[in-house]
């Protein structure tokens, strides 16, 4: 036998007694630490409960959440809804730079994919619930710039949301009650959360590829191409991606300051999460307040423990990675246009803006090649999830489930 051929027969028996061989098929190799990476990444898993909303995942809260996310009426002038900003067939985001509602936003409307997912909501974390977080825009002057008294009178003088409203909620509040606007605006910001929790796209090529690899099938690891599979690597090992983007949704669900560079209409010194902190610490809507479904819970205490530091001003929510296509453009003001200046960005720091002493210090130029830089945008198209139901991207037929 060729001295060749028997050299790499027992490097393939060595590795097989030892428990790291690859499937069949692999392009590179993945040993045991990026197996070990692989598996806190897949599968996306089942969207986790929210206790602080009873209503969370009652039908009756998602189809009248889902008329509401469309329902222009929720605004001070009557033209603009939460689909304005986070456009459906934009994965939910906005294709502008700066959110432009009944005034020009600070910050982009980022993609409401798996938003459900979260820890924590909006660039800053202004919520510790989606619910909590879906209130926001409904009052926000440059927003939807409406009040929760008018949205109380539109279900009062609207049969078919006083309908949809009883079935799920119970009787409407009456007017005289001065809560009532309250209970309904609390009401209202449950049922968007319940219809956000249904925007939910996994099982991706890199989903059924991690599958194969940690069960060392050879059926499923064509899901990736070659290169797909050597920027998983780099992602992996010398890209230090997952030092935020880990986890089952490609965020660790925490606020870093990456220096990105402002947007040329955005705001310089935007405090991110230093401000974030001081909201829902201050919220009637945080989960310890009178309106949560669980006030002494997990969700609750994480807020409890929460330290306002000079540390976390300019920091930002790790976006997830899962389903990128389609939302451009990226980071908390739409400062990049498409996924190649994100990537240029990372790789050589170019403009990247030193305001302060609070940038990530981890935070060093790659200096990958262009092939590399291929082969790493490559692997992100492969975090596409499987559609979303074609229902879920235009107004219902009504607000209730019988309409």
């Amino acid at each position: 036998m060729d001295l060749g051929l028997k050299s790499i027969l027992g490097i393939a028996l060595l590795s097989a007694l030892m428990g790291c061989q690859d499937a069949p098929g692999t392009a590179v190799e993945f040993g045991d630490a990026e197996r070990k990476q692989l598996g806190r990444l897949s599968p996306l898993g089942d969207v986790p409960p929210d206790p602080t909303n009873r209503f969370a995942d009652d039908p009756n809260a998602a189809r009248l959440g889902h008329w509401l996310f469309f329902d222009e009426r929720l605004s001070l002038d009557g033209q603009v809804s939460c689909a304005t900003c986070h456009v459906p067939t934009h994965a939910f985001s906005d294709p502008k730079s700066l959110a432009k509602g009944m005034g020009l936003g600070e910050r982009h409307a980022p993609s409401l994919i798996n938003v459900a997912y979260g820890r924590w909501f909006g660039w800053g974390g202004r919520a510790d619930s989606l619910w909590m977080q879906a209130l926001g825009p409904l009052e926000n002057p440059l927003e939807l710039g409406g009040h929760r008294d008018l949205i109380a009178d539109l279900f009062h003088d609207d049969p078919d949301l006083k309908r949809a409203y009883e079935t799920t909620f119970g009787p409407l509040p009456n007017e005289s009650d001065v809560t009532a606007s309250d209970e309904v605006f609390v009401n209202v910001g449950k049922s968007i959360a319940a219809f956000e929790r249904l925007l939910v796209r996994g099982n991706s090529r890199f989903d059924q590829f991690a599958a194969a690899l940690a069960s060392n099938r050879s059926d499923g690891i064509e899901a990736l191409s070659d290169s797909e599979q050597r920027g998983l690597h780099l992602f992996l090992t010398r890209a230090n991606c997952t030092q935020c983007h880990l986890g089952p949704n490609f965020t660790d669900s925490e606020f870093h300051n990456t220096a990105a560079p402002p947007h040329p209409e955005g705001r310089r010194d935007d405090p991110g999460r230093f401000q974030g902190i001081a909201h829902v610490q201050g919220s009637e809507f945080k989960a310890s307040g009178i309106y949560s479904d669980d006030r002494n819970g997990t969700t609750a205490n994480r807020v409890q423990h929460l330290v306002k530091s000079s540390d976390s001003f300019g920091a930002f929510k790790t976006p997830s990675l899962r389903n990128l296509a389609g939302r451009a453009p990226f980071m908390h003001q739409g400062q990049f246009e498409d996924l190649d200046a994100v990537l240029h960005f990372y790789d050589t720091r170019e403009g990247a803006s030193v305001t302060s002493h609070h940038q990530e210090q981890i935070l060093a130029p790659l200096r990958l090649s262009p092939s590399e830089l291929s082969d790493l945008h490559a692997f992100l198209g492969s975090l596409e999830g499987a559609a979303l139901d074609p229902s879920l991207l235009v107004p219902p037929a009504g607000p209730s489930l019988s309409d």
